[in-house]
C-alpha cells in the first residue's frame, strides 16, 4: 500500500498547485495548471516508475488523480475559505469518478512506454500525446483562446518527439496521434455533457 499512499500524496501536491499556480503563470500558460492532460501526465508517470503488476499500476494510476481532485478542492477550502456544503460536492464528486476511470489507463500506458515491445511503447506515447491533442480540439471547438489550444496541442505533439525510442517510433507514434486524438475528443464531449448534468442538478 505505501506505493499507492505516495501516488497519493504526490495527487495532493499537484491538485494544491494546480490551483496556486493558475494565478501565477501568465497569459494562455494558466491553462498547464488547469488541464486534465497535464493531470494525466501523473498518472501515467505512476504506471512508468511502477512498471509491473496490474492492480498496483491501477491503483495507483488512481490515487493521483483522485488525489489530485482533493488536493485542488481542499485546497479551496483552506486558501479561499470555500463553503463545504452539498451543492458544492458535485464537483469533487464527479472529478473523483472520471480520476478512478482514467487512472488505470494512463498508468498502464505509463507501464507501457517502459516495455520492451515497439508496439506497446507506441500505444502509450499516443494515450498520453493523444490526451493533450483531444483537449487541444476540445477547447478549438468551446472557442476557448487560441493561444490555450495551441499550446496544449504543442505538447500533445511534443510527447512521441520527446519520448519515443529512435525515428521509426516517433514518426508512428505521430501518425497514429489522429485516431487518438479523434476518439479522445469524442471522450472529451461525452464528459463535458456528463458533468454539464452533474454540476447543473
Amino acid at each position: 500500500m505505501k506505493p499507492a499512499l505516495l501516488c497519493a500524496a504526490g495527487g495532493v501536491v499537484l491538485g494544491v498547485l494546480s490551483l496556486l499556480l493558475n494565478t501565477v503563470l501568465p497569459g494562455d500558460s494558466s491553462r498547464l495548471v488547469n488541464s486534465g492532460a497535464v493531470w494525466a501526465v501523473g498518472a501515467f508517470a505512476a504506471g512508468a516508475v511502477l512498471r509491473t503488476g496490474r492492480w498496483r499500476l491501477w491503483i495507483a494510476g488512481t490515487a493521483v488523480l483522485v488525489g489530485a481532485v482533493a488536493g485542488y478542492y481542499g485546497g479551496l477550502v483552506v486558501f479561499e475559505h470555500r463553503h463545504v456544503g452539498p451543492d458544492v460536492l458535485a464537483g469533487p464528486v464527479g472529478w473523483s469518478v472520471v480520476g478512478l476511470a482514467a487512472g488505470p489507463v494512463f498508468a498502464t500506458a505509463g507501464s507501457w512506454w517502459r516495455d520492451e515491445r515497439r508496439g506497446r511503447r507506441v500505444v502509450a506515447l499516443c494515450v498520453l500525446g493523444g490526451v493533450f491533442l483531444a483537449e487541444a480540439a476540445y477547447l478549438a471547438v468551446s472557442d476557448r483562446p487560441a493561444g490555450e489550444a495551441a499550446l496544449v496541442a504543442a505538447l500533445g505533439v511534443a510527447v512521441p518527439l520527446a519520448l519515443g525510442r529512435g525515428a521509426a517510433e516517433r514518426a508512428l507514434a505521430v501518425v497514429a496521434l489522429v485516431p487518438a486524438t479523434a476518439v479522445g475528443l469524442l471522450g472529451y464531449l461525452a464528459l463535458d455533457s456528463l458533468l454539464d448534468v452533474a454540476f447543473t442538478r
